[in-house]
Protein backbone atom coordinates (compact mmCIF):
# COMPACT_ATOMS: atom_id res chain seq x y z
CA UNK A 1 0.00 0.00 0.00
CA UNK A 2 1.58 3.40 -0.77
CA UNK A 3 1.93 6.31 1.91
CA UNK A 4 -0.99 8.46 -0.11
CA UNK A 5 -3.23 5.57 0.21
CA UNK A 6 -2.29 5.45 4.29
CA UNK A 7 -3.02 8.93 4.36
CA UNK A 8 -6.21 8.62 3.33
CA UNK A 9 -7.26 5.27 5.25
CA UNK A 10 -5.92 7.13 8.75
CA UNK A 11 -8.74 10.11 7.63
CA UNK A 12 -11.30 7.85 7.25
CA UNK A 13 -10.69 6.04 10.58
CA UNK A 14 -10.64 9.46 12.19
CA UNK A 15 -13.88 10.18 10.30
CA UNK A 16 -15.25 6.64 11.36
CA UNK A 17 -14.10 7.69 14.96
CA UNK A 18 -15.85 11.25 14.75
CA UNK A 19 -19.28 9.58 13.59
CA UNK A 20 -18.91 6.81 16.27
CA UNK A 21 -19.25 9.93 18.60
CA UNK A 22 -21.70 11.38 17.45
CA UNK A 23 -23.87 8.71 17.04
CA UNK A 24 -23.54 7.84 20.72
CA UNK A 25 -23.90 11.34 21.48
CA UNK A 26 -27.25 12.11 19.55
CA UNK A 27 -28.51 8.20 21.83
CA UNK A 28 -27.26 9.53 24.78
CA UNK A 29 -29.14 12.75 24.18
CA UNK A 30 -31.92 11.25 23.13
CA UNK A 31 -32.75 9.57 25.94
CA UNK A 32 -32.10 11.86 28.60
CA UNK A 33 -34.60 13.70 26.33
CA UNK A 34 -36.99 10.96 27.16
CA UNK A 35 -36.47 10.49 30.90
CA UNK A 36 -36.78 14.46 31.23
CA UNK A 37 -40.75 14.48 29.51
CA UNK A 38 -41.62 11.33 31.27
CA UNK A 39 -44.57 12.19 33.42
CA UNK A 40 -44.65 11.69 37.00
CA UNK A 41 -47.15 10.56 39.27
CA UNK A 42 -49.83 13.22 41.39
CA UNK A 43 -47.62 14.97 44.48
CA UNK A 44 -44.32 13.62 43.30
CA UNK A 45 -42.12 16.95 43.16
CA UNK A 46 -41.99 18.49 39.54
CA UNK A 47 -38.20 17.55 37.62
CA UNK A 48 -35.76 19.23 37.78
CA UNK A 49 -35.57 20.48 33.72
CA UNK A 50 -33.18 23.43 34.48
CA UNK A 51 -30.42 21.23 36.20
CA UNK A 52 -31.23 18.29 33.50
CA UNK A 53 -30.45 20.33 30.99
CA UNK A 54 -27.55 22.20 32.10
CA UNK A 55 -26.39 18.34 32.47
CA UNK A 56 -27.38 17.62 29.30
CA UNK A 57 -25.12 20.55 27.67
CA UNK A 58 -22.23 20.00 29.61
CA UNK A 59 -22.25 16.45 28.82
CA UNK A 60 -22.84 17.65 24.76
CA UNK A 61 -19.41 20.08 25.21
CA UNK A 62 -17.55 17.48 27.13
CA UNK A 63 -18.19 15.29 24.49
CA UNK A 64 -17.68 17.11 21.00
CA UNK A 65 -14.29 18.42 22.85
CA UNK A 66 -13.28 14.45 22.15
CA UNK A 67 -15.47 14.54 18.82
CA UNK A 68 -13.77 17.49 16.63
CA UNK A 69 -10.23 16.66 16.99
CA UNK A 70 -10.66 13.90 14.59
CA UNK A 71 -12.73 15.66 12.58
CA UNK A 72 -10.59 18.48 11.92
CA UNK A 73 -7.59 15.87 11.82
CA UNK A 74 -9.74 14.04 9.03
CA UNK A 75 -10.29 17.12 7.15
CA UNK A 76 -6.31 18.04 7.40
CA UNK A 77 -5.64 14.39 5.67
CA UNK A 78 -7.74 14.32 3.35
CA UNK A 79 -6.62 18.30 2.12
CA UNK A 80 -3.14 17.65 2.94
CA UNK A 81 -3.03 20.41 4.82
CA UNK A 82 0.61 20.81 6.64
CA UNK A 83 -0.59 21.31 9.79
CA UNK A 84 -2.24 17.61 9.62
CA UNK A 85 0.47 15.77 11.13
CA UNK A 86 -0.07 17.83 14.27
CA UNK A 87 -3.79 17.26 14.09
CA UNK A 88 -3.51 13.78 13.64
CA UNK A 89 -1.13 12.86 16.35
CA UNK A 90 -2.78 15.21 18.85
CA UNK A 91 -6.58 13.46 17.48
CA UNK A 92 -4.66 10.13 17.88
CA UNK A 93 -3.94 10.88 21.60
CA UNK A 94 -7.99 12.13 22.57
CA UNK A 95 -9.17 9.32 20.18
CA UNK A 96 -6.89 6.51 22.36
CA UNK A 97 -9.73 6.47 24.93
CA UNK A 98 -12.58 5.26 22.99
CA UNK A 99 -12.70 1.74 22.28
CA UNK A 100 -11.97 0.22 19.77
CA UNK A 101 -12.87 2.57 16.87
CA UNK A 102 -10.83 5.04 18.39
CA UNK A 103 -8.05 3.22 19.70
CA UNK A 104 -7.78 1.95 16.24
CA UNK A 105 -7.89 4.99 14.28
CA UNK A 106 -5.10 6.10 17.12
CA UNK A 107 -2.57 3.11 16.81
CA UNK A 108 -2.62 3.85 12.52
CA UNK A 109 -1.83 7.16 12.65
CA UNK A 110 0.88 6.77 15.64
CA UNK A 111 2.32 4.21 13.64
CA UNK A 112 2.23 6.38 10.09
CA UNK A 113 3.02 9.93 11.97
CA UNK A 114 5.63 8.53 14.21
CA UNK A 115 7.62 7.28 11.47
CA UNK A 116 9.38 7.99 8.39
CA UNK A 117 6.30 7.69 5.95
CA UNK A 118 4.36 10.64 6.19
CA UNK A 119 7.46 12.67 4.70
CA UNK A 120 7.00 11.79 1.38
CA UNK A 121 3.30 13.40 1.44
CA UNK A 122 4.15 16.00 3.91
CA UNK A 123 7.23 17.20 3.41
CA UNK A 124 8.29 19.17 0.11
CA UNK A 125 11.46 17.78 -2.23
CA UNK A 126 11.40 14.32 -0.39
CA UNK A 127 12.16 11.04 -2.33
CA UNK A 128 9.58 8.57 -1.50
CA UNK A 129 12.06 5.13 -1.37
CA UNK A 130 9.13 2.49 -0.58
CA UNK A 131 9.42 -0.66 -3.15
CA UNK A 132 6.19 0.57 -4.80
CA UNK A 133 7.38 3.91 -6.08
CA UNK A 134 10.74 2.49 -7.44
CA UNK A 135 11.52 3.49 -11.17
CA UNK A 136 14.25 2.24 -13.27
CA UNK A 137 16.31 5.29 -14.69
CA UNK A 138 15.72 5.24 -18.92
CA UNK A 139 18.29 2.70 -20.34
CA UNK A 140 18.46 1.13 -16.98
CA UNK A 141 16.95 -1.64 -18.92
CA UNK A 142 19.57 -3.03 -20.67
CA UNK A 143 22.15 -3.02 -17.41
CA UNK A 144 19.35 -5.19 -15.82
CA UNK A 145 19.38 -7.51 -18.34
CA UNK A 146 22.93 -7.62 -18.44
CA UNK A 147 23.31 -8.94 -14.48
CA UNK A 148 20.67 -11.13 -15.08
CA UNK A 149 22.99 -12.77 -17.91
CA UNK A 150 25.88 -12.90 -15.84
CA UNK A 151 24.20 -14.27 -12.91
CA UNK A 152 23.13 -16.78 -14.68
CA UNK A 153 26.69 -17.43 -16.26
CA UNK A 154 27.69 -17.35 -12.49
CA UNK A 155 25.35 -20.06 -11.31
CA UNK A 156 26.24 -22.44 -14.20
CA UNK A 157 29.50 -22.02 -13.38
CA UNK A 158 29.06 -22.58 -9.52
CA UNK A 159 26.97 -24.98 -9.39
CA UNK A 160 25.83 -26.29 -5.85
CA UNK A 161 27.16 -29.92 -4.92
CA UNK A 162 26.39 -31.92 -2.15
CA UNK A 163 29.26 -31.85 0.29
CA UNK A 164 31.24 -34.95 1.39
CA UNK A 165 29.19 -37.43 4.05
CA UNK A 166 32.33 -37.71 6.60
CA UNK A 167 30.26 -40.69 9.01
Amino acid sequence: MTDEQHNKYIAYSFLAHGAFQVLMLAFIVVIMMLMMFLPFPPGQPEFPTEIYGLFIALMFVFQMAFTVPSFIAAYGLLKRKSWARIASIIAGVVAAMSVPVGTAACVYSMWFFLGDRWKSIYEPGHIDATPENWQLAEGAESDVQDFKTSQDARDAAFQYREPPDWR
